[in-house]
């Protein structure tokens, strides 16, 4: 009986946790609406041209860590790619952010960071960066030539 109890009880630990997990999990997604970025990118400059580069993250509890070490050791360089080649390009205002903040600044500093003069004059709005994040990255994009403009996450 004692065994029974405990498997019931560890069932019912179980799915709150699951609930609870995956209701934190959509609702972050909500928060950091692609479409609702780039309206309120839209809003601000209605007749320039934005492109997005959006940085997914991982979910877990080391895999986000192990990406972002990847990225910092340039070991994973798909976005950076990205975002190096949209600036090279410079058609438009290149709008980046993404579900992990730590995630999104490693990857604009390994762009800003890259030895690529064609990057110069490129404008950057990164959507979602924290005071610390913008400090370091503002003076990064300076170094490299590039504009780069801060806003918050539409509600």
């Amino acid at each position: 009986m004692k065994l029974l109890n405990t498997l019931t009880l560890t069932a019912v630990l179980f799915s709150l946790s699951a609930c609870s997990y995956f209701g934190t999990k959509a609702d972050n997604k909500a928060y950091y609406s692609p479409q609702k970025i780039l309206k309120a990118v839209s809003d601000k400059y209605p007749t320039e041209k934005a492109d997005l580069i959006y940085i997914g993250a991982p979910v877990g509890f080391i895999a986000p860590r192990e990406n972002n070490n990847e990225v910092s050791s340039g070991a994973d360089a798909g976005k950076v790619v990205d975002i190096i080649t949209a600036l090279t390009v410079k058609t438009s205002k290149i709008v980046i952010t993404g579900t992990d903040n730590t995630l999104t600044a490693i990857t604009l500093e390994r762009a800003l960071t890259a030895k690529n003069s064609k990057i110069s004059g490129g404008n950057v709005i990164y959507v979602g960066a924290t005071k610390a994040e913008s400090d370091n990255l503002s003076k990064l994009a300076q170094a490299a030539g590039v504009n780069i403009e801060f806003m918050d996450l539409p509600s």
